[in-house]
């Protein structure tokens, strides 16, 4: 199955991207008249939360999967401040010292190999510029997908484990790990914070209905074992969730991991 539809993915996690995203831009330290590239996109949150600041910034967003990137260029209305176009984060195509700052929301996690990435960000900001980026704290800030993954071993631990024993350990697992991979990949003044937004859902409903979409594995892996489990797992989530208002909405609250550095770039000897 493929998980490049990004207005599913946009109702599953995308609408949290853009509550975090300007504590993420305030944290970052972006200055007026800046141009900043905006690495793995996605569909295009942290974009347009920076055409949003009321600074006269200008973004580059890239995105590895074509279908997010037209999906960003779509959703920032054709903004003449912003270009998206088609890249990896570990092989980006622009001139060393391009931009003044570098930022990644919430795509750490996914890529391969994190620091060269970052040795990339970093290789396009000018000197004493900004690379920063933010991942959700998947260990105990995530109450959405931690309580869906407790329903799920109350109904299917076995296909659980096994999922689990497929999926590939994170390669970082807290500040200390950011702030690790921004000084192996050679920045300067690295420091590291945490932020924490509510994610308010109306309703049951407003919650689950994301997690049957499809957009990600886990979506997928949650519709298969309510379908297996003819309903017992969406019971059993709709019991765990606790604190709800009369109205029926209730509000879990997230926390990410953030850490930003300067660039520094190595000076030519005297001669």
């Amino acid at each position: 199955m493929s998980f490049s539809d990004p207005a599913r993915y946009d109702r599953f996690m995308g609408r949290w991207s853009r509550c975090l995203a300007p504590q993420f831009i305030r944290f970052s330290g972006i200055g007026d008249g800046q141009r900043v590239l905006d690495v793995g996109c996605g569909t295009g949150s942290l974009a347009r939360a920076l055409l949003a600041t009321g600074k006269e910034v200008r973004v580059d967003g890239v995105d590895p999967v074509e279908a997010f990137v037209e999906y960003a260029r779509h959703a920032a209305s054709n903004d003449e401040r912003a270009v998206f176009r088609a890249s990896p984060a570990e092989t980006l195509p622009y001139d060393d010292k391009t931009f003044d700052a570098a930022l990644a929301l919430l795509v750490l996690q996914e890529l391969a190999d994190p620091v060269q990435a970052v040795r990339e960000m970093a290789r396009v900001t000018r000197e004493g510029g900004r690379i920063a980026a933010c991942q959700w704290d998947f260990v105990d800030g995530m109450p959405m997908l931690s309580l869906f993954w407790r329903a799920a071993e109350m109904v299917a631990p076995a296909k659980v484990a096994a999922r689990r024993a497929k999926t590939p350990s994170r390669r970082v697992n807290g500040p200390g790990d950011l702030a690790e991979v921004w000084r192996q990949a050679g920045l300067a003044d690295v420091a590291t914070t945490i932020l924490e937004i509510p994610m308010r859902f109306c309703s049951f409903e407003d919650y689950w209905r994301p997690f049957r979409a499809g957009a990600t594995p886990t979506t997928d892996f949650a519709e298969t074992i309510n379908s297996e489990t003819e309903g017992k797992l969406e019971r059993t989530l709709r019991g765990l969730i606790t604190d709800i208002e009369p109205d029926g909405s209730f509000v879990l609250r997230a926390q990410a991991w953030a850490v930003a550095g300067c660039a520094r770039h190595a000076r030519a000897s005297a001669a």
